[in-house]
């Protein structure tokens, strides 16, 4: 007879064996069912648009720096103790405002000293004309001699002449006190301060360089940018004016466009060219342009150019054209080439290799188009639909979801 234990230890056999009967079976059963049917991949949603229609010129770029078109050095022209600044560093002035003023006394005694000078000569010189006189009438009744006649001539010159001499120094006077109150010779923004008040300054002949430095003033409106043009492109520049593609009603007279980091892509700030110099630098290959730009003051806040500044410049080189153009964002670069992503009637994305031409903003030209297969290049079609958003889920020959971009 079997034990309770034996008899438990055959019935856990017994079950197990029908758990993997019951599991083979169905096993066996599923291998003869149909296999399931895979779920459709997902379509991929995409933002579309046309490509947009405009008006483009060619143009020609350049990196320049901004100059003053004046650029004024302040120094004293005579010498003597600075009593007073009238001008506040950094704030723009008007021509022929007082700025400096120098002790005027030891200047006023001299022109004291002169005024007093010129008196005395005027006085001898009409004294000796008087003579002169006396003894011409005495002469023609032959009661005076040749030689008394000859002297009083001579010293009646010699009287006008130290009269003259008297009048220059006097203006000389003059001029010296003129000099001790300086005035700003143009408009423009004056700069820092180089000698405060109290302070012993010294003055030259025409403001030569070994007198005292006062301070600087720059023209701001207009300025002037500069920059270098390579040989080449002012060739084509030149050719483009006689094949009448781009007008310039007189020489040294082209239109330029400027922009500051500011302004990202655009270029605001209109320009005319008034300097090409006369020769191309053989050591660079370029040569030195100049372009006057208006520096307006606005109603709040400083000018928008400042002496120093870079800044980038383009320059039209053909007259407008009409362009296609897609979002910079729309095309893909694959080893150098450009593409982009068109939807066809049937919902599918169609690569197109583009050749791209200039950029307009965050728009980008598209010169031409061709699609694998196709022999030639095409224009872009301005029913077209261009894939903008979502290229890196596409891929040429899906079928896509599209929707519309915000225009």
């Amino acid at each position: 007879m079997m034990s309770s234990e034996d008899s438990l230890l055959s019935a856990r056999r017994c079950f197990c064996l029908a758990l993997f009967a019951c599991i083979g079976t169905s096993s066996l059963m599923g291998c003869g069912a149909s296999d399931a049917v895979a779920p459709a991949p997902m379509i991929p949603e995409v933002t579309v648009s046309v490509p947009a229609s405009r008006e483009l010129v060619d143009y020609e770029y350049f990196t320049g720096r901004i100059e003053p078109k004046e650029k004024i050095e302040l120094r004293a022209r005579t010498s003597g103790h600075m009593v007073k600044l009238h001008f506040q560093p950094g704030t723009e002035v008007q021509k022929d405002d007082l700025l400096v003023e120098i002790d005027p006394q030891p200047f006023e005694t001299d022109l004291a000293r002169a005024t007093a000078d010129l008196a005395q000569a005027e006085a001898r010189h009409t004294k000796l004309q008087g003579t002169l006189k006396r003894i011409e009438a005495a002469r023609a009744k032959g009661a005076s001699t040749e030689e008394e006649l000859q002297t009083a001539i001579g010293d009646t010159a010699e009287a006008a002449a130290a009269v003259d001499v008297a009048k220059a120094a006097k203006k000389t006077a003059e001029i010296n006190l003129g000099y001790c109150q300086l005035k700003a010779p143009i408009s423009g923004k004056i700069g820092d301060r180089m000698m405060d008040e109290g302070n012993l300054v010294t003055g030259g002949p025409s403001g030569a360089f070994n007198s005292t430095l006062l301070t600087t003033i720059v023209a701001v409106d207009p300025v002037t940018v500069l920059f270098d043009m390579d040989e080449n492109t002012l060739v084509r520049l030149q050719q483009a004016i006689r094949d009448g593609k781009l007008e310039v009603p007189a020489e040294n007279s082209i239109s330029v466009e400027l922009g500051l980091p500011i302004h990202q892509n655009q270029y605001p700030l209109k320009g005319v060219v008034r300097f090409i110099n006369n020769q191309v630098d053989s050591r660079t290959g370029t040569i030195l342009i100049k372009a006057d730009v208006p520096n307006p003051k606005p109603e709040t806040g400083g000018r928008v150019l400042t002496a120093g500044m870079f800044t980038r410049i383009r320059i039209p080189i053909g007259k407008p054209r009409s362009a296609m153009l897609v979002p910079e964002a729309a095309l893909g670069s694959d080893q150098g080439s450009r593409f982009l992503f068109v939807v066809n009637k049937d919902k599918k994305a169609v690569r197109l290799n583009a050749e791209v031409g200039l950029l307009d903003g965050d728009m980008r030209e598209i010169v031409s188009v061709k699609a694998s297969g196709e022999s030639e290049s095409r224009p872009l079609q301005a029913d077209e639909q261009i894939v903008v958003r979502g290229i890196q889920r596409v891929r040429s020959g899906i079928e896509v979801a599209t929707k519309a971009a915000d225009q």
